[in-house]
């Protein structure tokens, strides 16, 4: 590593956090490990998390779940649906358990089990009011459950649904949900299949216990954060995992009249010292930070100034006697992806998946 400007990711801070969220399910859990686990490393957390007795592990894409087949023999959930050929032909391979909710996905894989002697899972996704995917008449799911009774090459797995609110206070139409997806699950039951059930996301494995049905999917609280401010964790302490950091580059005396960087955002009422630090937008820390933002130097707070360039971002450290080489924390323990998040009206999941590929991970308690 070159260029010093890393996430340093505490395993052993996943591992609590999957202690925790044990102990409040009280059932199974998933680790969702989407995104490159939230941006913390898919393949390493994935192992802490086998470490930890987690056996069930969901991924958003079918490149996602190829890759980590590779290197993991657990359950594999593909939250999302493949729609060709050649995917679907991949992931029944692979072993992967694959999410359907139209007849013309079940047909597909049927056909392609068929063709190649092939065995598969799936999870049925019902839209109990999500609107994103899934089945959401009864008559659709019906008609799913009448083509898998005709067939033995398709074993219904799971059944699943999401949560479109779950993260505030107001739970009323999380609980509407709850109760469409009760009513799938009778029907389910009815033509005589027993699936997996699951729905509690983060927030519904803190906070809905009537939710949790065999299996709770860990999500943005496996990596340290409530899903939202409105989210009470209560007794879980749950420990944000990781830290971005790098260092300074060059250190400047500016004069009064002085501006800094692109569009001349800030200029100095009197003579300030500017350090710059090897981290930019190109990196993921994003340019609606510029001028908002505060990083760690040791003790000392020190605030961004100007615009976010796309490698190097500019900090004030006057009286701070900061020099070339010392670190910077831009995510630590007094600031977190949160507090960042806050400032520029997103969320902490946004943050942490925008750090990019050039950014190394650096793993501690492997």
């Amino acid at each position: 590593m070159l260029r010093k400007t890393y996430a340093a990711v505490d395993l052993e801070c996943i591992a609590h956090n999957i202690r925790e969220l044990k102990r409040a399910a009280g059932t199974q859990v998933m680790a969702v490990v989407k995104a490159n686990a939230y941006g913390h490393g898919m393949k390493q957390v994935v192992a802490k998390a086998e470490q930890e007795g987690v056996s069930w592990f969901a991924v958003a894409t079918a490149d996602e779940a190829v890759e980590l087949r590779e290197t993991c023999d657990k359950h594999i959930l593909l939250l999302s649906s493949a729609e060709d050929e050649e995917t679907v032909n991949a992931l029944t391979e692979a072993g992967i358990s694959q999410c359907v909710y139209t007849i013309q996905q079940l047909k597909l894989l049927y056909r392609i089990c068929e063709a190649n002697g092939k065995q598969a899972r799936i999870h049925m996704k019902i839209d109990t009011g999500m609107n994103r995917i899934g089945l959401r008449t009864d008559a659709e799911l019906i008609a799913l459950l009448e083509f898998l009774k005709k067939q033995s090459r398709i074993e219904l797995e799971g059944v699943f649904t999401h949560f479109a609110s779950a993260d505030e206070a107001d739970k009323c139409f999380t609980r509407e949900q709850l109760e469409r997806f009760k009513h799938a699950l009778q029907i389910i039951r009815d033509y005589g299949f027993a699936p997996l059930c699951h729905a509690s996301n983060s927030a519904a494995t803190i906070e809905i216990p009537e939710a949790h049905f065999d299996l709770c999917r860990m999500g943005i609280s496996m990596y340290g954060y409530a899903p939202s401010k409105e989210v009470k964790t209560g007794q879980l302490n749950l420990k944000p995992a990781l830290s971005l950091i790098s260092h300074i580059t060059y250190v400047k005396t500016i004069e009064a009249g002085d501006s800094v960087s692109y569009g001349r955002k800030f200029i100095a009422n009197q003579k300030e010292q500017i350090a710059t630090v090897a981290i930019g937008y190109a990196d993921g820390y994003m340019r609606a930070l510029s001028g908002k933002a505060e990083a760690e130097l040791g003790s000392y707070r020190i605030r961004n100034i100007g615009r976010i360039c796309m490698d190097q971002s500019m900090f004030l450290i006057t009286g701070t006697g900061a020099q070339i080489g010392d670190e910077v924390r831009l995510i630590g323990s007094n600031i977190t992806a949160e507090n960042l998040a806050d400032l520029v009206g997103t969320i902490s999941y946004e943050v942490l998946t925008n750090l990019s590929a050039r950014v190394p991970r650096v793993y501690l308690h492997a």
